[in-house]
């Protein structure tokens, strides 16, 4: 397998990670809601997002995240490829997650499309925020977030492109 992350890597250069949509979905008392980032930077290797980069399409549910998670200490969520890369079959991919100064490693599913031009990668996860020492934030007592986010991930890849 790792043979394979070798051939992508080769294939897919790293630097033309073109295209990065990521959310989660999450569950409150309140109102169940999304938090979306269009932008992301990496290679086959790793992605890197931006917590300042995740908007949940309200302003103040914005400033709440990026305290619960302190975002000023830990500003950004890092997914790197370990050395097994994906596995049998190509459907999961073993790697680290670290989130909030915690790295915990996790297996999770991948689908994978190549193209003539691209190379998409896509993801569904669960992802428990107490596993990375993030407490689900309460507000006004009787608003409370779940603990579990639902993590989707898509990404996509330029073959062999050059830069001008």
């Amino acid at each position: 397998m790792l043979a394979l992350l070798v051939i992508l890597a080769q294939a897919v250069p790293t630097e033309h990670l073109a295209k990065a949509e990521i959310w989660f979905d999450a569950r409150a008392t309140v109102a169940d809601f999304q938090g979306r980032a269009t932008v992301a930077t990496g290679t086959l290797a790793w992605v890197e997002v931006r917590w300042a980069d995740i908007d949940t399409n309200n302003g103040t549910r914005n400033r709440h995240m990026l305290k619960t998670v302190d975002a000023e200490r830990f500003p950004v969520i890092r997914f790197d490829v370990s050395g097994g890369g994906v596995r049998a079959g190509g459907d999961s991919v073993a790697g680290t997650l670290t989130i909030h100064g915690v790295t915990r490693q996790v297996v999770w599913p991948v689908a994978v499309q190549y193209g003539a031009d691209t190379l998409k990668v896509a993801a569904d996860f669960p992802v428990d925020m107490r596993d990375y020492g993030i407490k689900p934030p309460v507000r006004f007592v009787i608003a409370r977030m779940g603990a579990v986010v639902t993590v989707h991930v898509r990404l996509v890849y330029l073959k062999n492109q050059t830069r001008g």
